[in-house]
């Protein structure tokens, strides 16, 4: 007969002391590697400063602001609402003078690049940078596309945005499928390397990972396309 050890409830104690214990290994092990892809990610999406825009973004925030101070001071309306409202202009423009600066940074010329990789899955190359990009954190995926699209903060911006561009649900549901299984975050792919000792093996989850979603995406996009999805 084998005996168990009787279960007891833990004490709260002992689950902070083992929550930080394996929280600050993790950080110990992966936080510079996360850091150092995060910090290449911003630099890909945030350079090169000295491409053109094709609208002048500068100069349309101030006729906003000039526009507002105007009504402010004719009393037109509550100067609460005002402020809010001009802030939500400004924050309009913003957002599109953003989208437009990723586009013709290095991440946006990527994208680009690699759009014909995606094509057949549906995916444009605001798809491709987005999946870029999820290579540090799979979170990051969604708030690319929302900078990408210039979708405002409410909870439906990205949507009407999505919905307004080239993509359907059916390229939707191809880009979900891609996402679920590419290849994982950077803290999984330095773990792997750091457990098996190998960069083959490091490779070949990158590689076998980004297929098997390549193929799967390409299986639901053009199947559906075939079915008159």
């Amino acid at each position: 007969v084998m005996e168990l050890p009787p279960y007891r409830v833990p004490m709260l104690k002992s689950l902070i002391i083992h929550m930080w214990d394996r929280s600050k290994m993790f950080l110990k092990k992966m936080g510079g590697i996360i850091l150092i892809g995060s910090v290449v990610v911003w630099a890909l999406s945030a350079f090169p400063r000295n491409s053109e825009s094709s609208f002048d973004y500068n100069g349309e925030i101030e006729k906003i602001k000039a526009s507002y101070e105007i009504k402010i001071e004719a009393g037109e309306t509550d100067n609460k609402i005002l402020e809010s409202k001009k802030q939500a202009d400004i924050r309009e423009v913003s957002i599109a003078q953003r989208a437009e600066q990723v586009e013709k940074s290095y991440m946006g010329r990527m994208g680009k690049t690699i759009s014909p990789i995606f094509a057949p899955l549906g995916i444009d190359w605001r798809g491709g940078v987005a999946l870029l990009t999820g290579f540090v954190a799979k979170e990051i995926v969604v708030s690319t596309m929302a900078v990408l699209h210039a979708a405002k903060e409410e909870s439906d911006a990205l949507k009407t945005n999505l919905l307004k561009s080239a993509m359907t649900p059916l390229s939707a549901l191809s880009m979900m499928a891609f996402v679920l299984l590419y290849l994982p975050c950077l803290a999984t792919v330095a773990a792997i390397r750091r457990e098996t000792g190998s960069l083959k093996w490091m490779f070949f989850s990158i590689v076998y990972n980004t297929s098997v979603a390549w193929f799967v995406a390409f299986l639901v996009y053009q199947g559906g396309r075939a079915l008159g999805v």
